[in-house]
């Protein structure tokens, strides 16, 4: 009797089998739980990154027209004072190519600064020691 009742405790107890089945299954339940949050997460930040390009867009247009209204008022204002209007509009001509060759100037400087020096750094093989 005694024998009996030591089988049926092994025969309560899960074999390994079962705890690596049991295992793999809270494991794949955990993934899918993390992955679905990140899919969630990788959802709203995709549309906080559209709406962030649309408002800067939208930004971007309003200054470019509140720059054309300011440079036609600033024609009107030097005609209304005596100017010619073709010497007005050439001198806003060329204080805009004079704006672009600045900023063009600048954003070459800033591209040249870009050569990922520390990226190529790590990914160089290490040299052989001697």
């Amino acid at each position: 009797m005694a024998d009996a009742g030591i089988g049926r405790a092994s025969d309560a107890t899960p074999g390994l089998r079962s705890q690596l089945l049991g295992l793999t299954d809270t494991w794949r339940a955990m993934m899918e739980t993390r992955l679905g949050i990140f899919a969630i997460e990788a959802r709203r930040a995709g549309a906080a990154l559209a709406l962030s390009f649309a408002c800067a867009v939208v930004a971007a247009c309003v200054l470019a027209a509140t720059w054309l209204f300011g440079s036609i008022g600033a024609v009107w204002w030097a005609v209304e004072r005596g100017a010619a209007p073709a010497v007005a509009i050439g001198c806003a001509l060329v204080a805009n190519l004079a704006l672009v060759v600045v900023f063009a100037c600048a954003a070459r400087a800033a591209v040249r600064r870009i050569d990922f020096t520390h990226t190529r750094r790590a990914l160089r093989a290490p040299a052989p020691r001697r």
